[in-house]
C-alpha cells in the first residue's frame, strides 16, 4: 500500500456502502414512486426486482459489517488453469440459462430484431425481401426498428450489423445462442489478463478483479440474451489488454476491434470508452498512439455513419416510410433529444447497482480516491480515464426499457470491476480477503432472487409466444390492449416472418383488415388469451381498435388463437388438470 494511503477497515467499508444504498434506494423510491415521476418499465422492474433485491443486499452488508474484517481462506494463484475453467463454466451456465431462465424467447424487440437479421444473414442476404401479398401489411409485421432503406421491399435490422453476423456465424455453427455466452468468455479472459497487467504483485487484487465480475448478473444473464452488450463488455475488454499490451501489434489490433465494436449496434458506444484513454494517452505525451486512435474514431464515423448507409442506400434503394436517421446529426441529436427527455438516473443506476457485485461502486469509489493526481494529470494513472469512461457510461442513464441491470453501461462493468481492484490493492492489506468472500456470498443472494424474478417476468410472454407460434392459420392479429408491451409478441418464428403470418391489430385498416379477412385464415390473439397466462395488466385504450374488432365481429372474423392440441393421451390428461 502506498505512503500516505490509510487502511481502510471492511467495517467502514460495508457500512459505507449499506448507508450509501439506503439513501439513493430512499431517493429513487421517493421521486419514482412516491411522487410518480418518470412512471415507466423500468420503474417497474425497479419495484419488482431491484428494489427488494438491494433491501436483501443492503440489509446483509451491514448484519455482515462487524464479522467482515479478516483473512478468510486461502486462493491460489490466479493462474489460467484456475480462471479459465471457472470462466468456461459461467458462460456454459449462461448458455444453459438462455432455455431454463428465458425458455428459448427474447422478450424485447431489440432482441428480436437482432435475431431477425441473424436469420437473413444466415442466408447471405443483406435484407429479407418482402413477399408481394404481403407488401400493404408490412409495417404491422415489422412495427419498428426497421431501417428505412428500401423499406417498401425490403425488411431490414435498424441497427448496424456485427451482432447479427456474429449470431449468424453461430447459428451456422448449430446454435445462435451461443454468440452471448462466447462473447462473455472472451470478456472475462481478457478482464483477467488486464488485472494480471495492472496487478502483477498483487494477486488478491486480481483475484477481487476477478470475483467483480464474475459474480455479475447484469454480465451473466445478458449474455443469455441476443442483446449487443454483451459484446461491447467483451470488446471494451479485449480492446484495452490490446492497449496495455503495446506495440504496433497491439494498437493496430486495438484499432481494428473499436471498429468492429463500433458495428455491434450503435457506432456511438465504442468513441465514449475509447475517448477517455486518448486524454490519458496525451497527458502521457504519447502522440502518435493517441493520434492512431483518435484516427480510429474518425474511422468509425467514416465506416459506420457513412458507408455503411451509403451501401444500404445502393443495394436497397431510397429511404421509405420513416426518415434516415443513421448520419452523425442525427445521432448525436437523438442523444441530446433523450438525454433532456428520457433521462432517469436514479432509476437506471439503482438496477445496476442491484444487477452487480454489492462491493462492485464502493470499491470502485475506493480507486477513485486513491489516485495520486498529480501522476493522473501527468498520464500515469489508469484509474482516471476508467473513472471517466464510467462517469459517462453512468451519466448517460437514457430510459432503456428492457434490460437486466442498466444494460446502456454494460460496457463499463469491466472498467469498474478494475477500479474495485485498484481500490483494493491501495486501501486493503494484501490477503485479506474475508469481505470480498462475504460480499460474494451476499451477491450471490440476492442475485438468486432477480433470477427468480426475470423468470417470472419472462414466463408469460414465452408462453404467449408459443400459443400464437402454435396457431394453424395464415394470419395472428395481435391487440394488445390491455396488457404490458405485448406489441412486442409481433415477430416470425426464429427470426423468420412465416405462417402464421403475425401482425398488429393497431396498424391496419378497416380495408385491410376486411381484406384479410376474406383471403386468409385469421385468428385473434388478445386480452382473453394473454391475461390467463399472466400478461401484466396495462391501462390503455384505443377507440378506433374498438372499431376494427366491432367489424370483425359482424363479418365473423373474430376467432381467437386456440392452444394446441395435446399429441398424446398424457398431454390430454395434463390440459384438463387430470380432471375425469
Amino acid at each position: 500500500m502506498p505512503k500516505g494511503m490509510p487502511f481502510v477497515s471492511a467495517r467502514r467499508l460495508f457500512l459505507a456502502g449499506a448507508i450509501g444504498l439506503a439513501l439513493w434506494l430512499g431517493a429513487t423510491f421517493l421521486w419514482h414512486v412516491t411522487w410518480r415521476q418518470g412512471v415507466s418499465l423500468a420503474v417497474i422492474l425497479f419495484l419488482d426486482q431491484d428494489f427488494p433485491a438491494l433491501m436483501i443486499g443492503l440489509f446483509l452488508l451491514a448484519l455482515a459489517a462487524p464479522f467482515a474484517e479478516g483473512m478468510g481462506f486461502r486462493l491460489p494463484q490466479p493462474r489460467a488453469r484456475i480462471i479459465v475453467p471457472i470462466i468456461v463454466l459461467l458462460g456454459l451456465a449462461a448458455w444453459a440459462g438462455h432455455y431454463a431462465l428465458f425458455q428459448d424467447y427474447s422478450v424485447s424487440r431489440d432482441e428480436e430484431v437482432a435475431r431477425f437479421a441473424a436469420a437473413y444473414m444466415r442466408e447471405g442476404l443483406f435484407a429479407r425481401p418482402i413477399p408481394v401479398e404481403w407488401e400493404p401489411y408490412r409495417r404491422a409485421i415489422m412495427p419498428e426498428f426497421f431501417s428505412p432503406f428500401g423499406a417498401a421491399d425490403y425488411w431490414t435490422a435498424a441497427y448496424l450489423p456485427v451482432n447479427s453476423a456474429i449470431q449468424a456465424l453461430f447459428w451456422q455453427m448449430g446454435d445462435p445462442n451461443l454468440a452471448g455466452p462466447v462473447l462473455l468468455v472472451l470478456g472475462l479472459f481478457s478482464l483477467w489478463r488486464v488485472a494480471l497487467h495492472l496487478f502483477p504483485d498483487r494477486p488478491d487484487a486480481v483475484w477481487v478483479t476477478m470475483l467483480l465480475g464474475l459474480s455479475s448478473a447484469q454480465l451473466w444473464v445478458t449474455a443469455m440474451t441476443p442483446y449487443a452488450m454483451t459484446g461491447h463488455f467483451a470488446l471494451n475488454m479485449v480492446w484495452l489488454a490490446l492497449v496495455l499490451r503495446g506495440g504496433i501489434a497491439g494498437h493496430l489490433s486495438a484499432g481494428v476491434v473499436a471498429l468492429i465494436a463500433a458495428g455491434l449496434h450503435q457506432w456511438h458506444f465504442p468513441p465514449i470508452f475509447i475517448a477517455p484513454f486518448i486524454l490519458w494517452m496525451l497527458l502521457a505525451r504519447r502522440w502518435t498512439v493517441a493520434a492512431f486512435h483518435a484516427l480510429t474514431l474518425v474511422a468509425i464515423v467514416i465506416v459506420w455513419a457513412k458507408i455503411w448507409p451509403g451501401f444500404l442506400l445502393h443495394a436497397l434503394g431510397a429511404p421509405t416510410d420513416v426518415r434516415p436517421s443513421a448520419g452523425v446529426a442525427d445521432k448525436v441529436g437523438s442523444l441530446f433529444q433523450r438525454l433532456g427527455d428520457r433521462w432517469q438516473p436514479l432509476v437506471n443506476l439503482s438496477r445496476y447497482a442491484a444487477w452487480n457485485n454489492i462491493l462492485m461502486v464502493p470499491l470502485a469509489g475506493l480507486g477513485v480516491l486513491a489516485m495520486r493526481w498529480r501522476d493522473a494529470i501527468r498520464g500515469r494513472e489508469i484509474a482516471l480515464p476508467l473513472a471517466l469512461g464510467c462517469l459517462a457510461g453512468c451519466l448517460l442513464a437514457l430510459a432503456q426499457g428492457y434490460g437486466w441491470g442498466f444494460r446502456y453501461a454494460h460496457g463499463f462493468i469491466g472498467p469498474f470491476c478494475l477500479l474495485g481492484g485498484l481500490g483494493w490493492a491501495r486501501f486493503r492489506p494484501q490477503g485479506a480477503m474475508r469481505p470480498i468472500f462475504i460480499g460474494f456470498v451476499v451477491t450471490l443472494l440476492t442475485a438468486g432472487f432477480l433470477v427468480w424474478r426475470t423468470h417470472v417476468f419472462v414466463e408469460p410472454y414465452a408462453a404467449s409466444h408459443r400459443m400464437i407460434d402454435a396457431s394453424r392459420a395464415d394470419v395472428v392479429l395481435v391487440d394488445p390492449r390491455g396488457g404490458l408491451y405485448v406489441t412486442d409478441l409481433v415477430r416470425g418464428r426464429n427470426g423468420v416472418p412465416g405462417k402464421p403470418m403475425v401482425m398488429n391489430l393497431g396498424m391496419l385498416t378497416l380495408d385491410q383488415v376486411d381484406e384479410l379477412c376474406k383471403t386468409y385464415v385469421v385468428e385473434l390473439f388478445d386480452r382473453a388469451e394473454f391475461r390467463p397466462l399472466g400478461v401484466p395488466l396495462a391501462r390503455w385504450n384505443l377507440g378506433r381498435m374498438d372499431t376494427l374488432r366491432a367489424h370483425m365481429k359482424l363479418a365473423g372474423c373474430d376467432r381467437p388463437v386456440q392452444p394446441p392440441l395435446p399429441e398424446t393421451i398424457d398431454d390430454a390428461m395434463n390440459a384438463a388438470d387430470n380432471a375425469m
